[in-house]
């Protein structure tokens, strides 16, 4: 079932260049083992549905995604389902940790990379802790009547280094 986009949406992508496009996609690329790990759950929606719209994928302090990071977003989810076998499958966690995980590695590129502490679920993430911060990403699809949502949250500190915890995966 494809992934569709409003035509905001889809206009912003599509005017991207295709060498920022490219870029975009390959950072998603590589989030596939940090998504797998996490095992976000994939949504069953109903085969009569021509496509899946995506409503929303908002980040704290940033709202939408600009399309560089909305085209990373969608490859990282594109590689996630197809890792889990199921290329047309829709996963509304994996949406919403992708646009966290998309989000920290745009931070690597502009300076000290923020270390990760916790990424999953935002209902499971822990009480924030001296000298972190806490970030939530919201994903919104509609199936038809029906809205299905996925809240995820990442813990981080100012200092560089490897992720230390994950949380699983956000409920669909």
């Amino acid at each position: 079932m494809p992934l569709r986009l409003s035509e905001e949406l889809r206009s912003g992508v599509d005017d991207l260049s295709p060498d920022l496009r490219a870029a975009a996609e390959a950072m998603g690329l590589g989030l596939r083992g940090q998504l797998t790990s996490l095992k976000p759950a994939l949504t069953r929606v109903e085969d009569d549905l021509d496509a899946v719209e995506l409503v929303e994928l908002d980040l704290d302090h940033e709202g939408p995604p600009d399309p560089l990071s909305l085209s990373a977003c969608l490859a990282a989810h594109r590689a996630y389902v197809g890792a889990r076998g199921d290329a047309e499958g829709i996963s509304v966690g994996a949406l919403a940790i992708g646009r966290l995980l998309v989000w920290a590695q745009r931070a690597a590129l502009l300076g000290a990379a923020p270390k990760v502490v916790w990424i999953g679920p935002e209902p499971r993430c822990p009480e924030v802790g001296v000298g972190q911060h806490r970030l939530s990403a919201r994903c919104a699809v509609r199936a038809g009547d029906t809205v299905r949502r996925a809240s995820a949250a990442v813990l981080i500190t100012a200092e560089g280094g490897a992720s230390a915890s994950v949380g699983g995966a956000p409920e669909d």
